[in-house]
This record gives structure tokens, C-alpha cells and sequence, in this order.
């Protein structure tokens, strides 16, 4: 009986710890950024309709493929060396930065070229090519400057950094449709260019203070090419996601529109997945034995992810009605991806397993043959099976990936 008292009473006396309260400082980060892209999303399907949609979200998925090579990956290789030398992370986002810097035309470049590649015509091909650069630059530093942020374990700092970007998106996409009688998809492009553009200088402006150009000190070492395997890992991930929009593109842009509409749902409901891994990672890489911990909290986080899945499901049906008839299609979409959650959140764990063992080749593997997979899958199944084939394709690469990871992991010990 004094047992069960005692623990009552240690029940009560519980207080979260630092990474319950920086997972709810990133989670309402998040929040306000998904409420950000959900109206985002809401107004462009209802302003443009799900053909002038589906050519904008065309075009800006070709930049998801190059983005990851703009600054090498090297944002990853801020957050782990600056959770371990907390002193220098200043150098080591001055050389994150400055390769950033050299590599940026060339990867706006080969996005364009891309998108020449493999969109069909008759497309706004100015606006198109300024768009595609605009968000190559956007996306690629607002990366950087969290992952700066989240070195230092400033989650708020980290989440208004990731939430600024879509925030000021949506702000430009409302003068847009309050000063237009009617948008097309090109001045939708121009929203998004301009946009970009002004966030990247302005986070570029509020950063500038915070680099150090005295590498010698710094104990960990930063290669240009250490973050490679990150940059392919986020490449085959947004190959898996996004490759699809441009064939989808070639049978109809009603169907990409469609498409693109489910799977910006399930990002916007993992979220609160997003928020408690980002919290995670870097007090995990302080640890010096951090499996136990990351096996307990990867229980509660696939339980969540299935939780999703099944709320998910549950409110597909409820879309027409928010966005118009024209977006029929996007139900059955989504009911087919609200269990995609549940096998990423478990192959970010086998992610971290890999880091934590320096075993970065193995992550460029994996995700190597993740995004074969996917591109195989897309070029086969989706001129076949339209919608659903993009679908199945993405559950074959993430399962390509975990199987990797997996085999790796057991060979390993």
C-alpha cells in the first residue's frame, strides 16, 4: 500500500523533462506553419481550380529533386557537429554557408533543366524558371539557418525559421487574390518567387553575424562532401514524394493537383511526429548510449503515426466539400497514404541508428535504392493505374529503404 502511495504521489510531482517541452515548443512551430500551408493549399485549389493548380504544384516539384544538392547537405552536418563542439558551431555554419553560396546556380540550373525535361507544354516558362530558382534558394538556406538553431537547441528559434517561409508565402498569395479579379497559375508563380526570395535575404540578413571564418579551431571535422549522404537521402525522399507530379503532369495536371492536395495533408497531420523527432535528434546525438532511449521513444512514435493513420482515414471523405468538386479524386488518394506515417517515423529511427554508428554510406544506400524504387514504380505504374500507382510506388520505396537499413543493422551487430 505505501508502494502504491509512493507512486501516486511520484505521478503527480511529474513535470516533462527539456525534450517534452522542446517537442511542444517545435510542435506549435509547426503548427502555425501547417495552418499556414493548409490555407495555402485551400486557396490555391479553390482560386485556381484543379488543372491551374496541378501546373504550379508540376512545376514546383521538379525544384524538391535538386533543392537537397544546393549547400551539399551540410545543414546536417552543422546539427551534428554543434551539438558535439557547441563552442565552434559558428564555424561550422560558415563553411555550411559558404558552400551554400557556390552551390546554388548551379542547382537552380539543373532544376530547370528538369523541369524542361520532363513537364509537358505550354507552361509560363519565365515565370516558371524565376519560381524554380526562387525556391531553390528559399528552401535550401531556410534549411541551413534552422538546422544553425537547432544545433544550439533554440527550438523556438528553429520552428519561426521554418514556419517564416510559408507564413510570408501565404501573406503574398493573399495580396495576390484580393488585388486579381482572377489568378492564373502564372501570378501564382510570381507569388511564390517573389516571396521566396525576400525570406532567403531576409534570414540571410539576420544570420550574417553568426559565422566564424577560423576553421583551425574546430574539432570536428566538415568536408565538403560529409553531408553528401544527407543531401541523396533527401533527394530519394523527394523523388519518392514528388517525382510522381510531373508523370502524373503527362496524363492530366487535375490528377498532380489531386495528388499533391492528399499528400500536403498527410505531411500537415504528421506533424506532430515532425515536432517530437526535430526535439529528439540532437539530444540524442549528445548522448554517448542513446539506443535506450531512442527504442522507447520509438515505441510511442509509431503508436502516434498508426493513430494518425486511422483519423486520417477517417475524414477523407469530408474533402470535396472543402475544396470542390474538382478534387474528387483526392479522397482515395489519401486514404491510401494515411498509413505512409507510421513506416517513416520507423525508418527516421533506423536513420538515427545509422548516424549514431557512423555509418553514412549506409544512409545514401538506402536511400539509393529508395528512390529507384520509387522512379521505377512511378514510370510504370502511374501511366497504368494513374493515382493509385503513384501511391504504391511510395510505399515500395520506403519499404526498399527500411529493408536496407534493416539488413545493414543486423550484419552490423
Amino acid at each position: 500500500m505505501t508502494r502504491l502511495l509512493d507512486r501516486s504521489l511520484s505521478i503527480l510531482q511529474w513535470r516533462p523533462g527539456r525534450l517534452a517541452r522542446h517537442g511542444g515548443v517545435t510542435l506549435g512551430w509547426m503548427l502555425l506553419r501547417a495552418a499556414a500551408q493548409a490555407v495555402t493549399v485551400l486557396l490555391l485549389a479553390r482560386g485556381l481550380g484543379a488543372t491551374a493548380y496541378g501546373q504550379v504544384v508540376a512545376i514546383l516539384a521538379t525544384t524538391s529533386f535538386v533543392a537537397p544538392f544546393a549547400g551539399l547537405g551540410l545543414s546536417h552536418i552543422v546539427l551534428r557537429n554543434a551539438a558535439r563542439d557547441p563552442a565552434h558551431e559558428a564555424v561550422y555554419f560558415g563553411i555550411a554557408r559558404r558552400w551554400w553560396w557556390l552551390t546554388l546556380a548551379p542547382s537552380a540550373m539543373a532544376a530547370i533543366v528538369a523541369a524542361a525535361m520532363l513537364l509537358p507544354g505550354n507552361l509560363p516558362t519565365f515565370a516558371a524558371c524565376i519560381a524554380i530558382a526562387a525556391e531553390i534558394a528559399a528552401t535550401s538556406f531556410t534549411e541551413l539557418g534552422a538546422r544553425h538553431r537547432q544545433a544550439q537547441q533554440d527550438m523556438h528559434a528553429f520552428g519561426a525559421i521554418q514556419a517564416g517561409l510559408p507564413l510570408l508565402r501565404l501573406l503574398a498569395l493573399i495580396v495576390l487574390f484580393l488585388s486579381l479579379h482572377e489568378v492564373s497559375a502564372t501570378a501564382a508563380l510570381w507569388a511564390y518567387a517573389t516571396s521566396g526570395l525576400a525570406y532567403t535575404g531576409f534570414l540571410y540578413w539576420c544570420l550574417s553575424a553568426t559565422t566564424d571564418t577560423k576553421t583551425e579551431t574546430a574539432s570536428e571535422a566538415m568536408a565538403a562532401t560529409s553531408g553528401l549522404p544527407f543531401s541523396l537521402a533527401v533527394f530519394a525522399s523527394r523523388l519518392q514524394a514528388e517525382f510522381n507530379k510531373p508523370v502524373l503532369a503527362q496524363t492530366s495536371f487535375g490528377l498532380a493537383g489531386n495528388y499533391n492536395v492528399a499528400q500536403r495533408l498527410v505531411d500537415m497531420a504528421s506533424l506532430p511526429l515532425m515536432a517530437l523527432q526535430e526535439a529528439l535528434w540532437p539530444r540524442l546525438h549528445a548522448q554517448p548510449d542513446p539506443m535506450r532511449q531512442l527504442r522507447r521513444t520509438g515505441l510511442v512514435l509509431i503508436a502516434m503515426a498508426l493513430a494518425l493513420g486511422a483519423a486520417i482515414w477517417l475524414a477523407a471523405p469530408l474533402l470535396p466539400l472543402l475544396l470542390g468538386g474538382s478534387f474528387t479524386d483526392t479522397v482515395g488518394a489519401l486514404r491510401w497514404l494515411a498509413w505512409l506515417p507510421a513506416l517513416q517515423a520507423f525508418r527516421a529511427l533506423l536513420n538515427f541508428q545509422a548516424i549514431h554508428h557512423a555509418r553514412m554510406q549506409l544512409i545514401g544506400w538506402a536511400y539509393a535504392f529508395g528512390a529507384t524504387a520509387s522512379v521505377a514504380g512511378v514510370s510504370a505504374l502511374v501511366p497504368i493505374f494513374g493515382i493509385n500507382g503513384a501511391v504504391i510506388a511510395g510505399y515500395a520505396a520506403e519499404v526498399a529503404m527500411i529493408a536496407t537499413l534493416s539488413r545493414q543493422k543486423w550484419r552490423g551487430k
